[in-house]
């Protein structure tokens, strides 16, 4: 059985956590070490999941006998755990984006290949059974020609302000948010970004002392056949808005359009031991607890770490990663998002239009 260790126990580390621990209770999956450099995140991790808890990976990597890692570090931090993991052997979950540098991530993916060894990176987006319908529907050419279309992913304030007030100015709503539609679209269409024109917005955050923080970006990208799509990206929603985040996608084509609306998935509550009314999305997340295993995890959230227990079982049936990549998001087919961001980053700083 796969024995699986979690680097960073924060929001995403905690779900990470939730998940395997869950697979665990149905015989799945061992978790079996937590590496957390924060003393009371990696006390309250050790406490509620029954697992040791290590202040570094190192530690962990040595102590428990791993065959994999899931990692959930800031994003800028994702190397070096990946590096170590490389360096010992194991296969590698990891959230997005695989790096925030182009070149090294062509590396990891290189050296990856090279040991036999699985660099999968958590892209949920790819997940969500809208997503995988409008996907159907793009390559059975009901769509027709793809013209354009537009995205948008903008999350409450407290994300940046207090979820990532540590390190949110290694980041921006284009490599925190941007990413996941960065990646989906190509994965819809099969189409290629060429270029990008982007334009943001900087005061919001910039008053709350995060100086230089981007609150919201605009990027328009041109594809190869022409087609075009617009991501609009922002980090600065109030607080009363009832999801934390806002996200939707749309696509017109020559022969028809299609609208996949992420956040309003048809759960709303208004209750009086909650400040404000909530729309909830139970097909990205949800808990409940399973007449046979306990608690369990469910939705496309979830369904996209357990996913990768699926592709190492592939991997240890003898199917080698080259025969995989096509099956799982990591190598060559994350690194359009990474080239997207930098992009993005690029045209910001240029105030034109800069090749993808």
């Amino acid at each position: 059985m796969i024995r699986i260790g979690v680097v960073g126990c924060g929001t995403y580390g905690t779900q990470m956590l939730k998940c395997f621990a869950a697979q665990q209770r149905r015989g799945r999956v061992q978790l079996v070490g937590i590496a957390e450099p924060d003393a009371d995140r990696r006390a309250r991790a050790e406490r509620d999941f029954s697992v040791p808890a290590f202040a570094g990976i190192e530690q962990m990597i040595v102590t428990c006998g791993l065959d994999a890692v899931a990692i959930a570090t800031p994003d800028h931090l994702h190397a070096q755990p990946i590096k170590a993991a490389l360096r010992a052997g194991l296969h590698v979950l990891t959230q997005k984006p695989l790096t925030t540098d182009l070149q090294t991530a062509e590396r990891l993916i290189t050296a990856f290949r090279r040991v036999n060894r699985i660099l999968y990176v958590d892209l949920h987006k790819r997940f969500d059974p809208a997503h995988i319908r409008l996907r159907g529907d793009i390559a059975a050419g009901r769509l027709g020609q793809l013209q354009y279309g537009s995205v948008q992913m903008e999350d409450r304030i407290e994300v940046p302000s207090v979820w990532l007030r540590e390190w949110v100015g290694q980041s921006s709503p284009s490599w925190f948010l941007g990413v996941n539609f960065y990646d989906l679209v190509t994965w819809l269409t099969g189409l290629q970004p060429r270029r990008v024109w982007a334009s943001g917005h900087r005061s919001v955050l910039e008053r709350m002392g995060h100086a230089g923080v981007w609150d919201s970006i605009r990027a328009k990208v041109e594809y190869e056949s022409g087609f075009s799509m617009h991501f609009d990206l922002g980090w600065i929603l109030p607080g009363s808005f009832p999801s934390i985040v806002n996200q939707g996608i749309r696509i017109v084509g020559s022969k028809g359009i299609v609208e996949a609306d992420s956040q309003q998935r048809g759960y709303f509550a208004a209750t009086q031991d909650h400040p404000s009314s909530v729309e909830a999305n139970p097909f990205g997340a949800s808990e409940y607890d399973h007449p046979l295993f306990g608690p369990v995890t469910d939705g496309y959230v979830f369904t996209a770490m357990s996913y990768f227990l699926d592709v190492l079982d592939a991997h240890a049936a003898g199917l080698c990663p080259d025969r995989l990549t096509e099956a799982y998001p990591g190598g060559a087919s994350t690194l359009v998002s990474i080239r997207l961001a930098e992009a993005v980053d690029r045209s910001l700083n240029s105030g034109a239009i800069e090749d993808v």
